[in-house]
């Protein structure tokens, strides 16, 4: 499967994603047949993640159970030069989850019937018990420390690091400190390496999720296949609530709103700590998508059939996680609204726990 060069290829037909880190296309062969090229962009990489994830996300697809088979892209090869990178097979009648939401395709009840299988393969067969060293926690604390760290260093946000901040009408500590009391205070690191710990899918959400573009057919919105396994920091193994809470971060509308510009962010400019704030605007048009259709609660419900009810304290650290790592490879807008993100979740968190 793993090779020492990348396979020879006759066009680039697509570019799918230009990612962070990696680009994704659609390619043609020699031969003619298409498939799906994963490569990193080596060091031009805008985050410090990379070139290990690819290898993993390889390493993820190949180790697949043939039970999951049917849930993943087949693996056809890998390889380390000149960057590493990974060809999948490419189903063309398919389209990601998130371009369904946006183009108001599926009514109340397609949607409902896609989160309850995909609950029923991700939480009932994906997640298996996982014997992986426990490297979440560490890998939280460490993002969030290297977040700290760019707020510090950057002028546009650093009111950020003032003693005391008011974000959307709450008293917040800055992250630096905060990130002391999650160590000190809390028991919160501890229990994402708790049990139970299984493989996760890493990055789960809707525009890592394929459907058919259209189907007369009932069982439309279960016919899913799950892409890009692995989390950008290397994540594929931990706590389940992991996976649930990347989801809805993205299906409650909040992720791409602040990808898109669809999120006002007030005082950071004028260096205003006691009156920082940051809003979706689901007034955008864009965000109906997410406003009309309900693309996550039931989802939900399939977790706590399956774990029970969400230790809302590790969620709240989850999304502090997730935004910080996003402060870490963002800019402008985006990045301020992260930042804000960051910090009232993580006060949120230890708020929680206590």
């Amino acid at each position: 499967m793993v090779t020492s060069t990348r396979p020879n290829l006759a066009t680039v037909d697509t570019l799918l994603r230009d990612g962070y880190w990696d680009r994704t296309e659609i390619i043609s062969m020699v031969d003619g047949t298409q498939r799906v090229r994963k490569q990193s962009k080596g060091h031009q990489s805008a985050g410090p993640w990379g070139m290990d994830n690819l290898r993993a996300e390889a390493q993820y697809l190949q180790d697949l159970e043939p039970h999951l088979i049917d849930l993943f892209p087949r693996l056809i090869a890998s390889w380390e030069q000149p960057a590493p990178g990974y060809d999948m097979a490419y189903h063309k009648e398919c389209v990601d989850v998130g371009q369904i939401s946006r183009a108001k395709v599926f009514n109340q009840q397609q949607a409902d019937q896609f989160q309850t299988h995909l609950g029923k393969r991700v939480f009932g067969q994906l997640h298996t018990p996982s014997n992986a060293a426990c490297v979440l926690s560490s890998n939280v604390l460490d993002t969030l420390k290297q977040a700290a760290e760019a707020m510090a260093s950057s002028t546009e946000l650093a009111c950020l690091t003032q003693d005391s901040l008011n974000i959307n009408n709450h008293e917040c500590c800055p992250l630096s400190k905060n990130i002391s009391r999650l160590a000190c205070e809390t028991q919160l690191l501890q229990a994402i390496d708790g049990q139970p710990q299984v493989r996760l899918h890493g990055d789960l959400f809707l525009e890592n999720i394929l459907l058919p573009k259209f189907s007369s057919l009932k069982h439309w919105p279960t016919q899913m296949v799950l892409i890009d396994p692995v989390s950008v920091a290397g994540i594929s193994s931990g706590h389940p609530l992991f996976d649930l809470a990347k989801y809805e971060s993205y299906a409650t509308g909040e992720l791409p709103a602040m990808r898109r510009g669809h999120v006002r962010v007030t005082g950071v400019d004028s260096q205003n700590a006691s009156d920082l704030s940051f809003a979706i605007d689901w007034h955008n048009i864009e965000m109906k998508a997410y406003t009309q259709i309900n693309w996550h609660s039931c989802l939900r419900q399939s977790y706590v059939s399956h774990y029970g009810a969400v230790d809302e304290a590790m969620y709240a650290l989850f999304q502090a996680y997730f935004a910080a790592a996003m402060v870490l490879c963002t800019e402008g807008i985006e990045r301020q609204a992260r930042a804000l993100k960051a910090s009232v979740s993580l006060e949120r968190a230890i708020f929680l726990s206590q």
